[in-house]
């Protein structure tokens, strides 16, 4: 869960300053593309993104799926974030940049059981 949570917090940075080349070998490429299509249309549109990760209230495993070759662990996300997206003028179109909002996420990570490697990958997100 350690893990889970740090990669959390790189993932947000990467996420918000649109560089995610740290996160590309941990991440299912299906989710890394839709990373960079949302980063690549917020560049499109000029617009920037704030996240601010003020408190993790909740890191937790939720599920589990054991198969012959790999491990999926089900990981919830309750966290405190100020998040807001805003125009090439600065001006707020989303979010709030001065109050903390519940964020709630479900990141699913996977292991091959037989991969020395000792990463897991994140192969889906999802929040609610």
């Amino acid at each position: 869960l350690t893990g889970s949570k740090n990669f959390f917090e790189m993932v947000l940075k990467s996420f918000v300053s649109g560089d995610l080349e740290n996160i590309k070998d941990f991440t299912k490429p299906s989710v890394f593309k839709s990373f960079k299509s949302a980063i690549d249309e917020r560049n499109k549109e000029q617009e920037t993104l704030i996240i601010d990760l003020k408190s993790i209230k909740e890191n937790k495993i939720t599920k589990s799926i054991i198969t012959k070759t790999s491990i999926k662990l089900n990981v919830k996300f309750e966290t405190f974030q100020i998040r807001a997206l805003m125009d090439k003028n600065d001006e707020i179109i989303d979010g709030d940049n001065k109050n903390e909002i519940l964020v709630k996420d479900e990141w699913t990570f996977e292991k091959k059981i037989k991969d020395n490697n000792p990463n897991w990958t994140l192969i889906e997100t999802k929040s609610n």
